[in-house]
C-alpha cells in the first residue's frame, strides 16, 4: 500500500471526505467558510517552520488535510439551491401555479404515459431565474417538441417521488444530484406561448447531420440503434427489448459509452497518427491531437457524465504514452477523479462514476493476479485469456456495486463479454469509417451490410444468452455495512497478493509473510460474518404497514420470518399489475421472508389495530367505529357524514385515490379536528405506531 502514501491520494481522500460530510450531515457554509480560511492560514504560517520542526510537519500535514476537506465541503454547499438567491426554488410558491418560462436542452427516454426533457428554468412570474427542472408532456398531445423549444406556462413546479415505501428508487435524490430540483407536468391548455430557436452550436448540428446520414444510409431499425449508441451516445433510437437483453446477459456496458469505448478509441486514434512520430516534437503533436479529437468527441456525444470522466482520465493517459513515461494509472485515476469531482462534486454521488472507476480499479489490481496464474505460451489463447482476465476482474470489482443498487448479477457475463469485447474494436472502428463515408460522399453501401450481418447476429446470440433466465442471479440485497466489509475485503487482499503473484512456470504464486493487508482482509471476514449474524438474530417486531402505490391498495402484515399481502389492483392491467406487485415485494419489509398475498377485504384486524376500508363502492360495512378509516380508489362518499357517523381518530388516504379528491378530503379533516394522512406525503404507513399514539 505504499502508493496511498503519495500526496495526490491523501489530498483526493480528504477532499472527499468533505463531500461525504456536507452531503450527509448538516453543516452550513459560514462554518465551513471558518475553517476553510483558519486551515489555510495555518498550513501558511507551519509551512515556513516545517522543515526543520517535526510539530510544524504535522501541524502543516493537518491544516492541509482540514482545508482539502472544508473545500470539498463548502463545493458541495454552495451549489445548494438554497444558496443561490437566483435559483427558481427560491421564488416558487408549493402547489400553486406561476407563470413559468423554461428552454427545453435535453430529451430523455419516453416512459410509457409521458416525453421527458430536462430543461433550463428562465422567467417565473417574470423574474429573471436560473436552475434545471424534469418537463413531461403526455404522449397523447399532438403537438411535438424538441430541444430548442422555449415555452411559457401557467403551472406549477413539484417536486419528484422520494422514497414513499421502504426501499424504493428515490427518483427526488436522483434529480437532485443531477441538479434538478422540481418537475412540470405540462398540459396544452396551459401552455401561453412557445417559440423554437434554431441557434445551434455547430457540435449539435454536427451530431444531427451524423444522426440523419446513418437513418438514411440503410441501415436496418436494430443495427441503427445500436451504432448511435455505440458512437454518438444517443440510446433513444435501442430497443427496450434490446436494453433488457443486453443488461441480463451482463454486457450492458457494451451499450452504455464509458471508458471501454473511450480507450477503444484512443488507440485506434494512436494507431492512426502515429505517422506524427516522424517529425520534430511530434509525440507532443500526437498527445494534442489525440486529447482534442477525443474531446470533440465528447462534444458531439452530449457530455454525458461517463463520457466526460473517461475522456477526462484518458487524456491524463494519452499524455503519459506519448511522453515515453512510465505513469501509474492509480495517478491517472486520481488526477481524473480529483479534477471532475472539483468540476461537478455530486459526481461522487452517481453509480456510473463509482462503478466506472471501481471496473478499473479492479482491473488495475485484480486481473495481474488472475492473468500471471497462467501463461499461454499461443498468442491466440493468450488474447482471449486477456479478455477473460479482464472481464472477470472488472466483474468481481463492481458485482458488489451491482449488488447494492440492482440486486442482481448476471452469470453468463462472462460467456457475453468473451463473445462481444474481441470484436467490439472492430464495431467501432467500422462504424466510425462509415460516419466518415457518409460525411465525405463516399460509398459505403458494403460497410452497411457488413454492420448489419453482425450487429443483427449479436442481437441473436445475446438474446440467446439473456434468455437464459435461471443463470440471473435475482434478489439479494446488501446493506451499506456489508458493502464497506466486502470491499476492505478485496482491496486488501488484493494488494496482499498483488506483488506476490509470478509468471515463473515453475512458481505461479509466490506466497510472502502475512501482511497487514491479510490481517485486515480476515478482519473484515470476520466483521461480516458477525454483522450477518446479528442481523439474523436481531428481533423484528409485527407490523402491519399501508403501502404506497397508484391506482391500488396495498396492505402489508409482516412479521420476522412471512409477509402477508393483502392487495387491490383491479383497476389496473395485468402488465402494470405484475410491475406494481414486484417492486411491493422489493420493500425492505419484505426482503428474505415468505410472501403470501391475498385479496383485500373491508376489514383488517391485527392484534389491538383495527382499519376499515371504504372503497369506491362507498359501502361502510359494520356498525362498529373504527378508530382508523382507510379511503381506496377514490370513493364517492361526503366526508363530512361519514365523520359524523362513524367518528374515526385517523383518515388514510392511500395511492390508489386521486389527488384532487385527497386535497378536499384533506380540508375536510382539517375543519373537523381529524388526523388526516395521506401517503402521497409521508409514503408508507405503519398503523401499529399510529395505535400507540391513539392509546396515548
Amino acid at each position: 500500500m505504499k502508493w496511498l502514501g503519495y500526496p495526490i491520494y491523501r489530498l483526493l481522500l480528504a477532499y472527499m471526505i468533505g463531500l461525504l460530510i456536507a452531503m450527509y450531515l448538516q453543516i452550513t457554509i459560514d462554518t465551513t467558510i471558518i475553517i476553510l480560511f483558519t486551515s489555510f492560514l495555518i498550513s501558511c504560517f507551519s509551512i515556513f517552520f516545517s522543515r526543520n520542526n517535526f510539530f510544524f510537519k504535522i501541524l502543516f500535514s493537518t491544516a492541509v488535510m482540514v482545508f482539502l476537506i472544508a473545500l470539498g465541503a463548502i463545493n458541495v454547499i454552495s451549489k445548494m439551491p438554497f444558496y443561490q438567491s437566483q435559483h427558481f426554488s427560491n421564488h416558487t410558491l408549493d402547489g400553486e401555479n406561476q407563470i413559468i418560462t423554461f428552454q427545453l436542452t435535453d430529451q430523455l427516454n419516453p416512459n410509457d404515459y409521458n416525453d421527458r426533457f430536462y430543461a433550463h428554468v428562465k422567467y417565473v412570474d417574470g423574474i429573471n431565474v436560473t436552475g434545471k427542472a424534469l418537463i413531461l408532456f403526455k404522449k397523447s398531445d399532438s403537438v411535438r417538441y424538441q430541444i430548442g423549444h422555449t415555452l411559457t406556462v401557467y403551472d406549477d413546479i413539484s417536486d419528484a417521488s422520494d422514497e414513499r415505501n421502504p426501499g424504493d428508487f428515490n427518483y427526488k435524490e436522483y434529480l437532485a444530484l443531477i441538479d434538478v430540483y422540481g418537475q412540470i407536468y405540462v398540459d396544452d391548455d396551459h401552455i401561453l406561448s412557445q417559440s423554437f430557436s434554431k441557434n445551434e452550436s455547430w457540435i449539435i448540428r454536427l451530431r444531427k447531420q451524423l444522426m440523419d446520414s446513418l437513418a438514411a444510409s440503410g441501415l436496418k431499425e436494430k443495427p441503427l440503434g445500436i451504432i448511435q449508441a455505440l458512437i454518438l451516445g444517443q440510446r433513444n433510437n435501442v430497443e427496450a427489448s434490446i436494453t433488457k437483453s443486453f443488461r441480463d446477459a451482463g454486457v450492458i456496458h457494451i451499450l452504455a459509452l464509458s471508458g471501454l469505448h473511450v480507450g477503444i478509441i484512443l488507440l485506434i486514434l494512436r494507431w492512426l497518427t502515429n505517422w506524427l512520430k516522424a517529425i520534430k516534437n511530434g509525440r507532443w503533436i500526437q498527445s494534442v491531437v489525440i486529447i482534442i479529437l477525443l474531446w470533440v468527441f465528447a462534444l458531439i456525444t452530449g457530455m454525458s457524465p461517463s463520457i466526460l470522466r473517461a475522456v477526462t482520465m484518458f487524456s491524463f493517459i494519452a499524455i503519459g504514452m506519448n511522453v515515453n513515461r512510465k505513469t501509474s494509472i492509480f495517478h491517472s485515476l486520481a488526477l481524473s477523479a480529483f479534477l471532475l469531482l472539483l468540476i461537478n462534486p455530486k459526481l461522487l454521488f452517481h453509480v456510473g462514476f463509482q462503478l466506472s472507476y471501481t471496473a478499473v480499479i479492479a482491473i488495475v489490481l485484480i486481473q495481474p493476479i488472475l492473468y500471471n496464474l497462467i501463461k499461454p505460451r499461443w498468442k491466440v489463447i493468450d488474447y482471449f485469456w486477456q479478455i477473460g482476465t479482464v472481464t472477470v476482474a472488472a466483474q468481481i470489482g463492481v458485482a458488489p456495486l451491482s449488488l447494492f443498487y440492482f440486486h442482481q448479477f448476471p452469470g453468463l457475463f462472462l460467456l457475453g463479454n468473451m463473445l462481444l469485447l474481441p470484436i467490439l474494436p472492430i464495431i467501432i472502428g467500422l462504424s466510425i469509417l462509415l460516419l466518415s463515408f457518409l460525411l465525405l460522399g463516399i460509398p459505403s453501401s458494403w460497410l452497411v451490410k457488413s454492420l448489419n450481418f453482425s450487429l443483427e447476429w449479436i442481437v441473436i446470440i445475446i438474446d440467446e444468452i439473456s434468455s437464459q433466465e435461471q443463470f440471473i442471479v435475482k434478489g439479494i440485497y446488501i446493506d451499506l455495512i456489508e458493502l464497506i466489509l466486502i470491499y476492505v475485503f478485496m482491496i486488501s487482499s488484493a494488494l496482499f497478493f498483488y506483488r506476490t503473484v509470478r509468471r515463473s512456470r515453475r512458481e505461479r504464486v509466490l506466497m510472502k509473510q502475512p501482511s497487514y493487508n491479510l490481517h485486515i482482509a480476515i478482519i473484515a471476514t470476520i466483521c461480516f460474518i458477525g454483522f450477518q449474524s446479528f442481523k439474523k438474530m436481531k428481533s423484528e417486531s409485527s407490523r402491519l404497514v399501508v403501502m404506497h402505490q397508484a391506482s391500488g391498495s396495498v396492505i402489508s402484515v409482516s412479521n420476522r420470518d412471512e409477509a402477508l399481502l393483502l392487495i387491490d389492483f383491479h383497476t389496473m392491467d395485468s402488465t402494470r399489475n405484475v410491475a406494481a406487485l414486484e417492486r411491493i415485494k422489493s420493500s425492505t419489509l419484505h426482503r428474505n421472508k415468505i410472501i403470501k398475498i391475498d385479496s383485500l377485504g373491508n376489514k383488517v384486524k391485527f392484534t389491538d389495530t383495527e382499519l376499515t376500508i371504504i372503497d369506491e363502492s362507498g359501502v361502510m360495512l359494520g356498525s362498529t367505529k373504527p378508530a382508523i378509516l382507510l379511503l381506496s380508489h377514490s370513493p364517492q362518499i361526503h366526508l363530512d357524514k361519514v365523520i359524523t357517523s362513524l367518528n374515526p381518530q385517523i383518515i388514510i388516504a392511500d395511492g390508489s385515490n386521486y389527488r384532487n379528491y385527497v386535497s378536499r378530503w384533506k380540508t375536510t379533516c382539517k375543519k373537523r379536528g381529524v388526523s388526516f394522512i395521506s401517503t402521497y406525503d409521508v409514503g408508507a404507513i405503519t398503523l401499529n405506531h399510529l395505535e400507540v399514539d391513539i392509546q396515548n
